[in-house]
């Protein structure tokens, strides 16, 4: 689970994707270079074979002919397509977390940049110019805050690694989830303003998956 501030949001979704038909939409749709970089990085196409392309006009020929020469509509309608698109689309690494869901943290403060229509900053923890004390403490304590916001507040520094129109990393988190059913959304301000772990001091950090597990941490032990 990643929150969406994470510098690697958009690769996290995207990796996941075993759809080329979702990696191919993004490529014409979006408006983000590294949305539709990392989506054609993906995309894998094998370009038809000199035989192939000569079997598929083959079939496509009897498209006009009584009878259809035994093949079906859907085979003449798929042989047309193979030879519109000239090859077969599939997905690199297509094993890649098989098996395992992904998830995203979805905060209120995207949610205003997506209603709003703003850019949207994606950062995190300067540890590349961290002291030898901030190490310290981002080792002890980073996985127990997890929110950026919070760790700014508590003075450490925070790197902007990019900035991104909110609505399309919204679009991408909404199409991937809608037609692949990942990444799984789970809004972290909502759940820790409704949540009663407050009344013991607790914030929701993260969850499972599925969003059916929480994981807590004490906001006096981070505070």
């Amino acid at each position: 689970m990643l929150v969406d501030t994470h510098p690697d949001i958009i690769e996290f979704i995207i990796s996941k994707m075993q759809n080329p038909r979702i990696l191919r939409y993004l490529i014409e749709n979006t408006k983000d270079e590294q949305i539709k970089q990392l989506a054609q990085e993906k995309l894998k196409f094998t370009p038809l074979t000199k035989t192939e392309s000569d079997l598929y006009q083959g079939i496509v020929n009897y498209r006009s002919m009584p009878g259809l020469g035994g093949f079906s509509n859907a085979a003449i309608r798929e042989a047309e397509q193979k030879l519109a698109t000239g090859g077969t689309y599939d997905v690199h690494n297509p094993e890649f977390l098989t098996g395992a869901n992904i998830s995203v943290c979805i905060t209120k403060d995207f949610m205003n940049a997506v209603e709003n229509d703003d850019v949207y900053e994606l950062r995190f923890p300067d540890v590349e110019n961290y002291t030898e004390t901030e190490m310290k403490a981002y080792n002890e304590q980073w996985h127990e805050v997890g929110d950026v916001r919070k760790w700014e507040e508590m003075g450490y520094g925070v790197r902007v690694y990019r900035r991104i129109k909110a609505k399309e990393l919204w679009n991408l988190i909404n199409i991937c989830a809608t037609y692949s059913a990942e990444p799984g959304i789970f809004f972290i301000d909502n759940a820790n303003e409704m949540t009663n772990a407050q009344s013991y001091g607790d914030q929701v950090v993260a969850t499972n998956p599925c969003g059916k597990v929480a994981s807590f941490a004490s906001r006096k032990k981070i505070g």
